[in-house]
């Protein structure tokens, strides 16, 4: 939905697929509801000038500021956002939040009952 192709901040439509998809912060571990999000941009708008919503996902405050000490978000493949702490920082943690898709943790759980099954 490239609505606000131009401009920095986000369209509502924008923030309602955003909530739709995302549904609370994208930082790893984080519970914050996206109603208590800001939209940020995966790819720096200054860097793009692109606020589309594969572009664009949801941060609580406290998340959204730590890309101004050296973290940085970049989009998966499958749509998911990662974010990558400076290197001082990473120990090898999670880099994507399922808290607000639990059914992203029960499809890989089925998965794997369906290869422990397989296998026996």
């Amino acid at each position: 939905v490239a609505l606000y192709h131009g401009k920095r901040l986000a369209s509502p439509g924008q923030r309602i697929v955003l909530y739709a998809k995302d549904r609370g912060c994208s930082h790893p571990g984080c519970d914050v509801p996206g109603y208590y999000c800001e939209v940020h941009h995966v790819e720096d708008w200054a860097d793009t000038h692109r606020t589309d919503i594969d572009q664009l996902t949801l941060a609580c405050g406290p998340h959204h500021r730590l890309l101004e000490k050296g973290w940085t978000t970049r989009r998966r493949a499958n749509g998911d956002t990662q974010w990558i702490p400076p290197p001082h920082l990473d120990r090898g943690q999670p880099r994507v939040n399922n808290f607000h898709h639990p059914e992203k943790i029960l499809a890989r759980e089925h998965a794997e009952d369906d290869e422990e099954e397989g296998a026996a």
